[in-house]
């Protein structure tokens, strides 16, 4: 009777331990929504690969010599964490050359700087600083013998208007307005109170870079390009917790992020080699190894042309192609391509073109949709784009 009673239990066990791995295995098949699975070693090890990358980027930035070449290894793909902000601004300042790679001079050349655009700002662009209209009271001042020793009284009072060069009204004008219709949905751009002073910081900072380059002078959309500098700088402040100095920070930063593309902004180069439309040029062969499935359709046969769309994405380095934390990282990609700035911006042109691959190549897609693809680019990850970027081989230049 017990061996009876012994074998029925078993069989419940049997039948009960079937009964909960059929559940399970139902569980792993149908997993619940935002649940990230696991399914390979290398995913498992993916946050111990992006521990340690931050861990080595930390490492080089607490070294007494910070290597520019060593920081571009570390972060080519454009690996800069957001957090703390201050990782990004010290990546930047190196990368940009706001700051020598010798922390010793670190800080005698950021004051060096900051002196010398003061001086500028002083020279060519006073007239930023000072309001459109102001009041001057001046006081004349009478011994008497009593009440008190002297006794002021005032004798004119002068109403005083900014006066602006004629040649200089147009720009700073345009700059004016380009600054006040940034990111119109950021408060940090848009507050009513805070923003004023940080709009006069960045019309100051072109205004003092269309003076010092005439050649260039301003070109409609360089605000787009400042704004992600000066809210990196801006959210870096000093020891006693003031961001004063972001407008002389982010215009040096400027400087050198436009300087190896600075002939695609100059009217006058644009039919020549070194030129705009020679960008394009070089995007549009590129594109042709790169995808040349996408390209023979795009350009061969719904005659696409890369001024059509790449212009400004090249133009603006895709600060107005997406939400602002995207645009961060590709800058921090920009920043840090170890090949310099001209090559990634062409990577990721072509990157944007392989990425919506799927919707160019529809048998429904003609000229229209295209254009529309390209012009109001879909959102997305812009980290699968820079991947995309990475990706591709090294090719020579036509």
């Amino acid at each position: 009777m017990d061996t009876v009673k012994q074998k029925a239990k078993e069989k419940r066990l049997d039948m009960s331990r079937k009964k909960n791995g059929k559940r399970s295995a139902l569980k792993e098949d149908c997993p619940l929504p935002n649940v990230i699975r696991v399914e390979s070693t290398s995913t498992s090890n993916l946050p111990e690969i992006w521990r340690a990358r931050r861990q080595n980027l930390e490492k080089c930035l607490r070294n007494d010599f910070v290597s520019r070449e060593k920081l571009r290894e570390t972060v080519a793909d454009g690996f800069v964490p957001d957090q703390p902000s201050s990782v990004r601004y010290d990546v930047w300042s190196y990368l940009l050359r706001l700051v020598p790679e010798d922390k010793k001079e670190r800080e005698s050349e950021r004051i060096k700087k900051r002196e010398t655009y003061e001086q500028f700002v002083e020279e060519l662009a006073s007239c930023v600083r000072m309001p459109d209209v102001s009041v001057e009271l001046t006081y004349k001042y009478e011994n008497i013998k009593s009440p008190t020793k002297s006794r002021a009284t005032r004798v004119a009072v002068e109403l005083k208007v900014k006066k602006v060069k004629d040649e200089d009204a147009d720009i700073l004008e345009q700059i004016e307005r380009d600054v006040e219709r940034l990111h119109p949905s950021l408060h940090f751009f848009n507050d009513e109170i805070e923003a004023i002073p940080k709009r006069i910081d960045m019309t100051e900072a072109l205004f003092v870079f269309a003076k010092l380059n005439p050649g260039l002078c301003y070109v409609q959309g360089m605000h787009e390009l400042l704004a992600p500098l000066y809210f990196v700088c801006f959210n870096h402040p000093d020891k006693n917790g003031i961001a004063k100095d972001a407008k002389s920070d982010s215009f040096w930063m400027f400087v050198e992020l436009i300087s190896e593309l600075r002939d695609a902004y100059c009217k006058e180069l644009d039919k020549t080699d070194q030129g705009i439309n020679h960008l394009l040029s070089e995007h549009d062969s590129l594109l042709r190894k790169r995808c040349p499935s996408v390209a023979t359709k795009l350009i061969d046969e719904l005659n696409v042309k890369p001024q059509f769309y790449a212009f400004r994405w090249c133009v603006l380095m895709f600060a107005g192609e997406f939400d602002f934390p995207s645009i961060l990282r590709m800058f921090d990609f920009l920043v840090s391509w170890p090949r310099g700035k001209r090559d990634a911006l062409l990577r990721l042109c072509s990157a944007m073109v392989c990425n919506v691959e799927r919707e160019l190549m529809d048998e429904h897609c003609d000229f229209a949709v295209a254009m529309r693809t390209l012009q109001n680019y879909p959102a997305c990850d812009v980290n699968k784009i820079i991947k995309i970027a990475c990706g591709f081989p090294y090719l020579a230049s036509p």
